[in-house]
């Protein structure tokens, strides 16, 4: 290397010493960026398919019903586009290991004397455990208020599990069975006694339904009147200080607390611990193995 080459060299690596801040200088920290996407799912169950129907119908009016322009006018952030998933329920549940959003629409009917439908057996299982633990005291209440005569506890904050989740509901059945809303009823009640937060009005479109109340009727007015709700509760969630944070650490504990109580309830979707079985099918295949090599050389004779 020749030496002006090497004085080149030397000059360019020269350090430049920091500057130091004075008693009067501040330091301000970069807000976090704000989201641009936000996920709403859109979880049904469903036996002869109208309330399947009704979520993809919910799912694909979303980007044009709820735009960045829309959520501007109730102060939400400006460019925030809004995203949907449909699944059903048990699969929320099991495949997506009851990951909740801040927002979830469901749409759901009862089938026979008030079970669930296909696709949300699992979830009402789920249901009918958290009002089993955490709402309904002994039978005998006295309570004025519910029409059953049902008494609810009173819940710390630590058991409000579903605290920061906000949903909507529409269900769907049919009023010549008496028990055409139970399966509605019974995911409402838990969701709100762990401490989830319903939007707008309780959809109920019932099959035999006439004039104005036909139930095609009753769904189109209730998806009609549910944008506005949505809207408001979008925006609601990006004003004052820390709202985000504070709802992903709500939302990290249900999603913890919910998936703890599924597998409780359904022990076999814990995962399989594949070494331990490794570890066990691996002398049990040695001792196949040898007496395998055993009858090739001696012939059968052990």
């Amino acid at each position: 290397v020749s030496p002006q080459h090497a004085t080149a060299t030397t000059l360019s690596r020269q350090v430049v010493p920091p500057q130091t801040l004075s008693t009067k200088d501040t330091v301000t920290m970069a807000a976090p960026a704000p989201p641009t996407t936000q996920e709403i799912l859109i979880l049904y169950g469903s036996q002869t398919g109208n309330s399947e129907s009704a979520a993809h119908e919910l799912s694909s009016l979303l980007p044009t019903k709820l735009p960045p322009s829309k959520l501007a006018e109730y102060d939400g952030p400006p460019h925030l586009a809004l995203a949907s998933r449909v699944l059903s329920l048990d699969d929320f549940l099991e495949v997506e290991r009851a990951k909740w959003p801040r927002i979830v629409v469901i749409v759901t009917s009862s089938y026979g004397v008030g079970q669930a439908p296909l696709g949300a057996r699992k979830f009402r299982e789920w249901c009918d455990v958290v009002l089993e633990r955490y709402g309904y005291l002994p039978e005998g209440g006295d309570d004025p208020n519910d029409e059953r005569g049902r008494r609810y506890k009173s819940l710390n904050e630590k058991e409000k599990i579903l605290k920061g989740v906000k949903f909507a509901l529409l269900g769907l059945g049919d009023s010549h069975y008496s028990t055409f809303f139970r399966n509605p009823t019974v995911i409402e009640e838990a969701l709100t006694t762990v401490g989830a937060e319903r939007i707008g009005e309780l959809g109920k479109a019932d099959a035999s339904g006439t004039g104005e109340m036909e139930q095609a009727k009753v769904i189109e007015r209730w998806m009609e009147g549910i944008w506005k709700d949505l809207a408001k509760a979008v925006a609601e969630d990006y004003k004052g200080k820390n709202g985000q944070m504070g709802h992903a650490l709500e939302l990290e504990r249900a999603r913890e607390e919910s998936w703890k109580l599924c597998l409780e309830i359904f022990p076999q979707w814990k995962p399989t611990n594949y070494w331990a079985m490794v570890g066990v099918s691996l002398p049990a295949s040695a001792v196949v193995i040898g007496i395998l090599v055993h009858l090739f050389f001696y012939g059968g004779k052990l």
